[in-house]
């Protein structure tokens, strides 16, 4: 005989739980976890977070978890007087649980009291982590050494359109009245939680294709408290800020603890606003600068004026000294010059009266002979030229002669006289046999008449 199989319903099952379980954990106990998804409900008021545990990026445990209406609130409160954040996906936290099953929803903590100050801790020791990694590889000061431009007026800008913070940044640099003009392009992106971190990241890949285009790169962000800026103590964001190529200023809008991307960043300000007066001030030092240098141009071209003026009146004494010294001996000179030319200038006149009279008479007969020669060489030239032009002209005669001879016995009319004929077909010579054809009208030309004839056959002769 089979005995009987005890069963169960999963009633009876869950009520045996439930039962073990409110004896075994009757106390609540303080345990560490992430929420990876808060599921807060405002028409009721209640969460019901996914709790995990995670190692190496995996996730080794993870619990359902619930938090009545009353104690969110208080949680929520509490996070935001000491954080000024509320409670959020993503974080870490220390809650004050009590094991609970039911047997429709199964296992759960009931979550009583959450205390922010070990989220702040958390966040402390990603961020001290970071800050370690960034000096071991040597590239924590890297954006640091970057060159920015005196006057940096092209900027990149990373922020939310409908940002108060990015709204007071341009206000305050609209106050210099468009005396300063900048010239601004926003790259849009989420600021904040777990999304900042590739959202900010993309937009510097796309700021870094433009590199060229900009001076340098400005992170804005309005407000805040110290667990909504817990990205920018990633380590991947931190390092891409810390090795872009153009110098990053942030003004992310917090004045205590600064985050690892603001301390690897090229300069921090405390808020958007302060960001564009430290931007302002550069423009107000250059301005400044340019005015001092103006300010010694002039007294330097002053002093300079002065003292050239002074060395010209001084040259003009010593030019005016000098010109009355030097013409008062040129005087003198001229004058024993001139006594010297008076005295030698009869006898110079003298000589020079007697070489003339010879120089004539010497021209004077070399000239009348040489005239007597050259007629008799003409005389001789002109006879030869004229026999040679005879003797040229008789035989350039004999020469047309028989050219008109020659051309004489080559005329059409003298070769048909001696019985050629001039052959035409279609108003052309004909030259060839192969350029006619039987039953072809001819012309023939003969010394006295024209033929007109047709042609019967024709025989073509054999060429090799």
């Amino acid at each position: 005989m089979e005995t009987a199989i005890k069963t169960y319903t999963l009633t009876d099952l869950g009520n045996s739980l439930k039962s073990v379980i409110e004896k075994t954990y009757k106390n609540q106990y303080w345990v560490v976890a992430e929420i990876n998804k808060l599921n807060y409900y405002p028409h009721s008021g209640h969460a019901y977070p996914e709790l995990v545990e995670k190692k190496d990026g995996k996730i080794v445990a993870q619990f359902r978890g619930q938090m009545w209406k009353n104690d969110f609130d208080a949680a929520n409160k509490t996070f935001l007087d000491l954080l000024n954040e509320p409670i959020r996906d993503g974080i870490k936290v220390l809650m004050l649980v009590k094991v609970a099953f039911d047997g429709m929803y199964g296992l759960s903590l009931q979550i009583k009291a959450i205390d922010p100050k070990y989220s702040l801790g958390d966040l402390e020791a990603e961020k001290n982590l970071t800050l370690s990694k960034l000096k071991k590889e040597g590239i924590y000061e890297n954006n640091k050494r970057k060159l920015l431009p005196l006057v940096p007026k092209r900027l990149a800008i990373i922020s939310v359109e409908s940002s108060k913070g990015y709204a007071d940044f341009l206000q305050i640099l609209e106050q210099s009245g468009g005396k300063y003009r900048f010239d601004l392009r926003l790259f849009p992106s989420i600021l904040q939680g777990e999304q900042a971190v590739t959202g900010i990241q993309q937009q510097l890949r796309e700021i870094a294709k433009l590199q060229n285009e900009f001076d340098a790169v400005a992170i804005i962000r309005g407000g805040g408290g110290d667990v909504g800026l817990s990205c920018y103590n990633n380590y991947e964001l931190s390092r891409a800020v810390a090795n872009f190529p153009l110098p990053v200023l942030t003004g992310i809008g917090h004045a205590t603890n600064l985050t690892v991307t603001e301390l690897v960043a090229y300069t921090n300000a405390i808020t958007p606003t302060k960001l564009a007066e430290l931007l302002l001030q550069h423009f107000k030092r250059f301005d400044e600068q340019v005015e001092s240098a103006q300010e010694r141009l002039k007294l330097l071209a002053t002093n300079l004026l002065t003292e050239n003026n002074r060395k010209i009146e001084t040259n003009r004494k010593t030019l005016v000294s000098a010109t009355k010294l030097f013409t008062a001996q040129l005087l003198v000179q001229l004058q024993r010059q001139s006594e010297n030319f008076k005295a030698n200038t009869g006898k110079h006149l003298q000589r020079n009266s007697a070489m003339l009279r010879d120089q004539q008479f010497k021209i004077r007969f070399s000239g009348e002979k040489t005239i007597s020669n050259e007629r008799g060489k003409l005389s001789f030239l002109a006879g030869q030229v004229a026999e040679k032009s005879v003797r040229k002209m008789e035989m350039q005669q004999q020469e047309l002669a028989y050219l008109e001879r020659t051309v004489a016995v080559l005329h059409p009319r003298s070769v048909l006289q001696r019985g050629f004929a001039l052959v035409r077909g279609n108003g052309k010579i004909v030259t060839s046999v192969k350029k006619i054809n039987s039953g072809q009208d001819l012309e023939i030309e003969l010394f006295d008449g024209i033929l007109q004839t047709k042609l019967i056959d024709k025989h073509e002769n054999e060429t090799d």
